[in-house]
């Protein structure tokens, strides 16, 4: 793989993973401007068979071959072109995909997963908000949990907004009474963000606003969902969710974090500090307005799951090394 061609902080992202790699399969370039490298699959976009070109690449069998096909269709029913981000050898879904894609009992924050769903989506203001991962489980007092992540990848490196520079948002999320106003209203009044004009913010510094926005949907989307108002096009598992009859809901991300240290220190320790703010913020609302529900206050690494997914060890080789 020539790495020669990629820029910036993406080429020092693929140096660092998989400069020296060797794989048992076939990786090509896609785009022009700002090239990645993404699975060769033969010209061929059917679901089906690239998710089970993705299962041999990463030597998945069954009976784990047929649930990773399952929820490998599930995590491309959301809003945009899924099928070919997820291809993509950095895409976060995918990375999503391969450690959570199994009903494998998972014990994470003081509870127990044993399901998982891709791709969910809850009603926002006119476009959904497509939550990555939902994990459905039990805290550690027996009641039902359900854990809504957002997964990140080398966004928070690629994705950053330059100092002032503007960032679209709908005007509605400021539109007061709305489960986002106050949050946004908080995160002006600390200079976190700026509002520049109606459907503008900004930063006083380079920063992933993209980021900050998402969770605030997610959070307006759960919002919604706990009060009984449901997104209900195009989602398929919104009954199983729901039958799940959960007395507890959770809210957070995990990020990848096998990064040099250089992009760590520069990059993830930033957008954690950001994170740890807006999720402050939102758990004083969620207090006064729904103590059922919480954000996590620290983001979650994909590094601490090594174990998790050490019965893959394709999947751990690539993200991982040896």
């Amino acid at each position: 793989m020539d790495t020669s061609i990629l820029k910036g902080n993406k080429k020092e992202i693929y140096d660092y993973l998989w400069k020296d790699s060797v794989f048992d399969f076939d990786v090509v370039k896609t785009g022009e401007s700002d090239p990645s490298y993404e699975f060769e699959f033969g010209g061929k976009d059917l679901t089906t068979i690239v998710g089970e070109s993705l299962a041999n690449n990463f030597a998945i069998s069954e009976p784990d071959k047929k649930t990773f096909i399952e929820k490998f269709k599930m995590a491309c029913s959301g809003n945009g072109e899924e099928l070919r981000k997820i291809t993509t050898m950095h895409s976060s879904s995918l990375c999503a995909l391969l450690f959570f894609f199994r009903n494998k009992k998972l014990h994470m924050i003081d509870c127990v997963f044993e399901e998982s769903y891709f791709e969910f989506k809850n009603k926002v203001i006119g476009y959904p908000s497509n939550v990555d991962i939902v994990l459905l489980g039990k805290n550690k007092e027996g009641k039902k949990v359900i854990l809504f992540l957002e997964s990140k990848f080398s966004e928070y490196i690629t994705g950053i907004t330059k100092t002032k520079n503007k960032y679209e948002i709908g005007k509605s999320y400021f539109k007061e009474g709305c489960y986002s106003e106050p949050i946004y209203n908080e995160l002006f009044k600390n200079k976190m963000l700026i509002k520049q004009d109606d459907t503008h913010i900004s930063a006083e510094k380079d920063m992933y606003i993209e980021g900050i926005k998402q969770i605030i949907s997610h959070y307006y989307g759960i919002r919604n969902f706990m009060n009984k108002k449901y997104y209900e096009k195009d989602n398929d598992n919104l009954e199983k969710v729901k039958d799940h009859g959960a007395e507890e809901f959770i809210l957070g991300e995990i990020v990848f974090d096998n990064f040099s240290d250089t992009l760590k220190n520069k990059y993830l320790v930033h957008y954690e500090n950001d994170y740890s703010t807006l999720a402050g913020i939102i758990n004083k609302q969620c207090d006064k307005e729904c103590p059922n529900l919480r954000v996590l206050e620290k983001t979650l690494h994909y590094s601490d799951l090594q174990e998790f997914i050490s019965d893959l060890p394709e999947v751990h080789k690539f993200y991982f090394g040896k």
